[in-house]
């Protein structure tokens, strides 16, 4: 599979691909699938909207007195760390379409990854990769290399999040690592998991999985390193964002730089682990807490947690919208 050079805006579509590699669907009979199709999106935008609605009520319930009393500065900061971090995700997550022969220009990329990423907020990790899927076969990706490429995704989130975290507990408190002596185990695992020998082998049991054929691979150390340096920057801001937020919150600012990386590296990881949690609800509030817990009480760092998922929640619905938005508007100019 070989790939047409592809510009701002261009169709990604690989060379030489017919309707049945992404083309345009016959005429007869597609009229109904395009109505069931949309309805679907329909269904998924307005749940999505209604249960993202709902979840950022109940958080600034619990976190709107601590709001009025901190700088807004911190949390004008902690933001704009926010969308830096997801921004990077999403880059994580382009640089490996190459590797299925698929070249996915930024603008486009971001729309499929910010407007699925909103089904997490649906309980069940499956409603991303599902929207993914979907919204990945508009831009030129066969869904089943979508569903495949979703699970590396989360395979690299998971990695380098355990691995991140595994580093710098010792540094906060080597007493973490006799309750946790798991995580170095876990996170050398999952880092294992990353070297192309492995997950060259991951994606063709994948695919047989599927019952699809294997498709064109070419996942090397350069793809999977810059997903996972990428990836590692996405946790140095989030990292980051915890401690602005911390600050504001009045906890001293040296003492807590090293567990916020720690903390929202680990709590990001084990909550993607945990799929009947939505968005790892209840899981990343427990190890903030838990990995904080040496600098600031569980009153704090709960307060901290469900600040931090506010802004994140914001900020998933945010890019999502602006990713839609400039889409449009460069088909417009197109």
């Amino acid at each position: 599979m070989t790939d047409a050079p592809s510009g701002r805006g261009a169709d990604v579509t690989p060379a030489g691909a017919g309707p049945a590699s992404g083309g345009a669907a016959p005429a007869s009979g597609g009229g109904w699938r395009r109505w069931a199709v949309n309805g679907v999106k329909i269904a998924f935008m307005v749940a999505v909207v209604v249960a993202g609605g709902l979840y950022i009520a109940g958080k600034w319930d619990e976190v709107s007195d601590a709001v009025r009393s901190m700088n807004p500065l911190w949390l004008v900061l902690a933001f704009l760390s926010v969308v830096v971090a997801l921004v990077l995700s999403m880059l994580s997550w382009i640089v490996v379409w190459p590797a299925f022969g698929v070249r996915l220009p930024v603008l486009r990329g971001g729309r499929v990854f910010f407007v699925s990423q909103l089904g997490k907020y649906l309980p069940g990790s499956v409603w991303p990769i599902a929207a993914q899927a979907q919204m990945a076969g508009e831009v030129g990706l066969a869904k089943s290399s979508s569903i495949v490429l979703s699970l590396i995704s989360m395979l690299v989130s998971i990695a380098t999040g355990l691995g991140v975290g595994a580093v710098l507990v010792p540094f906060i408190d080597v007493h973490l690592l006799e309750d946790y002596w798991w995580l170095p185990i876990v996170g050398v695992a999952f880092l294992v998991c990353l070297t192309p020998p492995v997950m060259r082998f991951g994606v063709r049991l994948a695919l047989r999985i599927l019952r699809r054929p294997d498709a064109p691979f070419s996942y090397g150390w350069r793809v999977g390193g810059s997903s996972s340096a990428l990836q590692a920057g996405n946790w140095l801001f989030a990292g980051v964002q915890l401690w602005l937020v911390l600050i504001g919150l009045g906890v001293d600012p040296a003492r807590s730089f090293v567990p916020s990386i720690a903390a929202m590296s680990l709590a990001f990881a084990l909550g993607v682990l945990l799929i009947p949690f939505p968005a790892g609800l209840g899981v990343r509030e427990f190890v903030l807490t838990a990995v904080l817990a040496s600098v600031t009480g569980p009153g704090v760092a709960v307060t901290a947690a469900v600040l931090s998922r506010l802004l994140y929640a914001i900020a998933d619905f945010a890019m999502a919208g602006v990713s839609v938005a400039a889409g449009r508007r460069a088909r417009s100019r197109d």
